[in-house]
């Protein structure tokens, strides 16, 4: 049927016409202070179809996929050009694609221990004991935990010749939980997750995790607050990561770039870091969270070198944007369904790592910050700011971890912060897998070594 779709939409007078159709099995369950609030399974299957006419975007979507009854794919193909015609009246700038290699494959990532097959009530085990042991801690106040698997089928034909069919799963365990001692109180959040199958809780144990979550929260509820001002600063992977996705990541997204909301445009060749950072977004890491084959045009996953020994070297891109900065494209098109249309995204971003161990990293330090994981902040692409608090985080006195901290917050230039970068450890390490918003919610990965920062703002009330 979507074969004699494109073949309409040409004849329709299209440009380009693209049908992506998505099924999505699984289970979402979640448990809240030992009680199931919610379980729910089921499959999600519709389409959409994208067209280009006279230089303008037309998109539609639906779930009525009879092919008994193909009157509702028709009305979404002459829905979606009737769209583009009109957009076309509008548009100051004619969208051009850039070309790019035509796929005909099917690619399926098998998981070693299929989620289907594993009894619901393991899933619930899972997650109860999880509730269970992390309840067993002082001052625990509630707890929140969840189980989710997903079987992503998804199938992309285009007027190009195009046919591609990828399976992924996603399996995730993760725990909410929000502790009181006193007038103070704290929340914390660990997740385990990744493009693996029920193998993945045998690789890392949810229960210890949410162990370590519980003395974390305890250790923050007597922690005091910290010195404020510029200092030295070392994050662990997990932070190093969020600063890679947020602070760089988004600013190197060719949407903003193109647009002008980017403190990187025009940066491509320059210095805009340290000689020994180099940073990658790739889609290609086995079990990353963020990992495709390919992405929601049909562009092969790749492996981008976004800087390397300080240079910008590319930007994140669709065939649009590709398009317009003459750069090719290089697998950055994502969707969060099939009832919207693909925008540029990232994958895992990760910072490269270096040739110091930890020890090396704060062995030099007289005064500084020790800072872990990260709950929550703001950043501004297009004046390339930042501002984020780190989950847990630590006082280092002459060279040993001391005190423990709460409510640090670490702000400033992303250009600035990158120059500043001055030591990596050999050891890098995948942070929490994570869903990144930016009008929809994609599953991405990040991480890196452990980062030794020279001097960045940190803000306390010392």
């Amino acid at each position: 049927m979507n074969d004699k779709l494109l073949k309409k939409a040409e004849s329709l007078g299209v440009q380009y016409a693209e049908i992506r159709t998505v099924n999505t099995s699984g289970l979402s369950m979640e448990l809240k202070d030992g009680e199931l609030k919610k379980t729910i399974t089921g499959d999600e299957k519709g389409l959409s179809i994208r067209v280009l006419f006279d230089g303008a975007w037309g998109f539609s979507a639906t779930s009525n996929l009879s092919e008994q009854d193909n009157r509702q794919l028709n009305k979404t193909l002459e829905t979606a050009v009737l769209l583009a015609k009109a957009n076309s009246h509008q548009i100051k700038e004619k969208i051009e694609l850039k070309p790019t290699k035509i796929l005909q494959t099917s690619i399926e990532w098998k998981p070693k221990r299929n989620p289907a097959d594993v009894a619901i009530e393991d899933k619930f085990e899972l997650i109860s004991d999880l509730n269970k042991r992390i309840h067993d801690f002082d001052n625990i106040l509630t707890v929140t935990t969840g189980y989710s698997d997903g079987l992503i089928k998804v199938h992309i034909q285009n007027t190009e010749g195009l046919d591609v069919r990828t399976q992924v799963t996603r399996t995730v365990a993760q725990a909410n939980l929000v502790a009181r001692k006193d007038s103070n109180i704290m929340g914390y959040r660990t997740r385990v997750g990744g493009t693996f199958g029920y193998e993945i809780f045998s690789q890392v144990d949810p229960i210890e995790k949410g162990e370590y979550a519980a003395e974390a929260l305890n250790r923050i509820l007597s922690a005091r607050s910290p010195p404020s001002g510029h200092m030295p600063l070392v994050a662990d992977p997990s932070l190093a990561g969020v600063f890679a996705h947020e602070a760089l990541g988004h600013g190197v997204e060719a949407d903003h770039v193109v647009s002008h909301e980017s403190i990187m445009e025009d940066k491509i060749g320059e210095m805009i870091a340290a000689e020994i950072v180099s940073i990658v977004d790739d889609s290609t890491i086995p079990g990353g969270f963020g990992s495709f084959p390919v992405d929601d045009e049909g562009v092969s996953g790749s492996r981008k070198v976004i800087i390397q020994n300080g240079v910008l070297k590319n930007f994140i891109n669709n065939r649009e944007t590709a398009f317009k900065l003459d750069i090719e494209p290089n697998g950055g098109a994502r969707a969060e369904s099939y009832q919207v249309r693909p925008l540029v995204r990232m994958s895992n971003t990760m910072i490269e790592p270096g040739d110091h161990t930890f020890e090396e990293l704060i062995e030099d330090i007289n005064r500084g910050i020790y800072a872990k994981g990260s709950h929550g902040g703001e950043v501004d692409t297009a004046k390339g700011t930042f501002q984020f608090n780190a989950q847990e985080a630590f006082l280092i006195e002459d060279g040993e971890i001391t005190e423990p901290l709460k409510d640090v917050s670490l702000s400033g230039s992303t250009l600035e912060i990158m120059k500043n970068i001055n030591a990596l450890t050999k050891q890098r390490e995948f942070g929490e897998p994570g869903f990144c918003g930016k009008g929809q919610f994609v599953p991405v990965g990040d991480g890196g070594p452990y980062i030794r920062i020279s001097s960045v703002t940190v803000g306390g009330s010392e």
